[in-house]
């Protein structure tokens, strides 16, 4: 299903269209063998690099730019907890100063060091 989303993309981007078929490859693969659990997955920009073998981080900011504009992937950003969990923001800008640890019942403070960008598959779902 999501494999098959990025034929388009592949037809439109010839340049960039190798990695987007690993791309393709990757999530068809996924898809195959571990069903349902698609819908759950999660990439970080390293595992992305890696997937299509970007070569380059401008690369990589090319492709991803595609696949979200293309509406395969969105972005969110993690808020990661001392305890080990998170809370998912749908940008930078909505991210607050502070944040309640639910696990530990303390406050922390959201810096670089606990912030950090991920990629979900849009699934047309309302959330």
């Amino acid at each position: 299903m999501f494999a098959e989303k990025l034929l388009p993309l592949i037809s439109s981007f010839p340049q960039d269209a190798e990695a987007l078929r690993r791309m393709a490859e990757y999530l068809g693969d996924f898809e195959s063998r571990r069903g349902p659990a698609v819908f759950k997955i999660r990439l970080n920009p390293n595992r992305l690099f890696d997937i299509m073998q970007a070569g380059s981080t401008s690369r990589l900011a090319r492709l991803v730019s595609i696949l979200v504009e293309g509406e395969i992937i969105r972005r969110e950003v993690v808020v990661r907890f001392p305890s080990g969990s998170g809370i998912t923001f749908e940008s930078y800008s909505d991210l607050p100063f502070l944040i309640r640890d639910p696990d530990r019942d303390i406050d922390v403070r959201v810096t670089e060091e606990n912030i950090e960008a991920s990629y979900i598959l849009v699934t047309n779902e309302v959330s």
